[in-house]
């Protein structure tokens, strides 16, 4: 049944902006993006803006989700065709193929939206952090489908139960850079999501290709200056050490620890529940040595770091 489009708002025009800038949303990631300070209404002004995008075909809600044991999941939205065109009108950049089948394919993995969104919570935080701090500034964002897309790879040496060199897909579940400060270089940062399901072997088995790309020649193509952080976020304090321990145990068996150990900063911190200022610039971001201390992920201006040390 054809639905017949109506005169988008400006408010519908940011919507789908930032629905494509995520890929997927749902009613209060959008609300904590687009109306942060509005917190008394359990997300039913984002629902309803959202839920008129659906009628008009400009956004979908991804089926097939697999059920939550407890309570009702979220409605996930992703870009229709109608919401597709509308922003190539307005000369926004879209992903350039739209396929609605791949959508439905791409949940049947049950743990592939939780994690997904887990990752959209973290850059939710960055855009609010950019809302709060206006030194900050996002220069790059980069998804795990574009980076699936430009087929990084590099060599990894045999070690850790391998008998040969192996050639490694690098895929970390997002890439953005930022500009603090009007400082003349960019920070980069690397995002990995943990949620606790992977075992030692699997999660080595990504620290080793991430840190040898970053020191391979062929990183320089995305990663312009030398300011590279790995930001590792996970669920718990004991999930958080295991990480710091398997990542060190990697660095070392592979002689990377006195050059790069620097790179990893680990956290259980929620982006949710943790305001955007506390959760970048909080001293609650571990490196993978037990024995050192935790630090900020970036150093924010003077007047918003003092504002963190007043939450």
């Amino acid at each position: 049944m054809s639905v017949k489009p109506y005169q988008l708002t400006p408010v519908d025009m940011n919507i789908l902006r930032a629905v494509n800038r995520f890929r997927y949303l749902t009613a209060a990631q959008l609300n904590r993006v687009l109306w942060p300070e509005n917190t008394r209404d359990a997300n039913s002004y984002a629902q309803k803006r959202l839920k008129k995008l659906v009628s008009g075909q400009y956004l979908q809600v991804v089926t097939g989700l697999s059920r939550p044991a407890t309570g009702t999941a979220p409605h996930v939205h992703t870009l229709a065709w109608r919401g597709r065109k509308a922003l190539l009108d307005e000369g926004e950049t879209v992903p350039s193929y739209y396929r609605p089948s791949e959508v439905d394919e791409s949940v049947r993995n049950p743990l592939f939206m939780p994690h997904t969104l887990a990752v959209v919570d973290v850059l939710v935080a960055v855009e609010r952090l950019t809302q709060e701090v206006p030194e900050v500034r996002v220069q790059k964002l980069l998804l795990d489908r574009d980076l699936r897309r430009l087929r990084l790879q590099v060599t990894v040496p045999r070690a850790s139960g391998y008998e040969r060199d192996r050639r490694v897909g690098v895929v970390p579940d997002a890439l953005f850079s930022l500009s603090i400060g009007g400082t003349t270089e960019d920070s980069y940062f690397l995002l990995e999501m943990d949620r606790g399901t992977e075992r030692q072997q699997v999660w080595r088995d990504k620290v080793a290709p991430l840190t040898l790309w970053v020191a391979s020649a062929s990183s320089s193509t995305l990663l312009t200056t030398p300011y590279v952080t790995a930001m590792v976020v996970t669920t718990t304090e004991r999930r958080r050490e295991s990480l710091r321990t398997w990542t060190a145990a990697e660095l070392q068996a592979r002689g990377l620890s006195d050059e790069y150990s620097f790179m990893y900063a680990i956290t259980d911190a929620s982006p949710v529940t943790t305001a955007p200022v506390e959760f970048f610039g909080g001293a609650h971001w571990y490196p993978p040595f037990s024995g050192d201390p935790p630090d900020s992920l970036i150093d924010l201006p003077v007047s918003s770091a003092a504002a963190t040390s007043q939450l």
